[in-house]
């Protein structure tokens, strides 16, 4: 793959579709010759923001979808999950994880899996930037 070359999904707000994206983003890695360590930590890190996004985020209708950007770079892979938000307080990115309650631990896990997390939360719409670095 070529740097700026972007791949773009949309999936319905179901969990059933966070297979697809993973293995979409297995592929793109494989392709830009990630190590398999590397591919796992993508897999895993994309699949929780895309289930974080579902669970959390778009409540499940026709009109709210998961979208999921990536973008070759010269240094690696970045990926951004995108979805709608209604309701919702904005999450932190905790620093250690909060092991005293359930559930919690996703943003956790996907900020030590991957290089560099941002996360912004507007009215309407969340959006997890995150880049693995090759």
């Amino acid at each position: 793959m070529r740097q700026g070359e972007s791949i773009h999904l949309e999936i319905p707000s179901s969990p059933e579709y966070v297979a697809v994206v993973r293995r979409a983003i297995e592929g793109i890695a494989q392709r830009m010759h990630f190590n398999a360590a590397q591919i796992e930590d993508l897999k895993v890190a994309v699949g929780e923001a895309c289930a974080n996004a579902i669970l959390h985020g778009c409540p499940r209708s026709e009109e709210n979808n998961v979208e999921v950007h990536c973008e070759v770079r010269a240094d690696g892979l970045l990926v951004e999950v995108r979805n709608t938000v209604e309701g919702q307080c904005r999450p932190h990115i905790p620093a250690k994880p909060e092991l005293n309650r359930e559930g919690g631990l996703g943003l956790y896990i996907i900020n030590q899996l991957m290089d560099e997390v941002q996360f912004t939360w507007t009215n309407r719409t969340a959006v997890l930037r995150m880049l693995k670095r090759l």
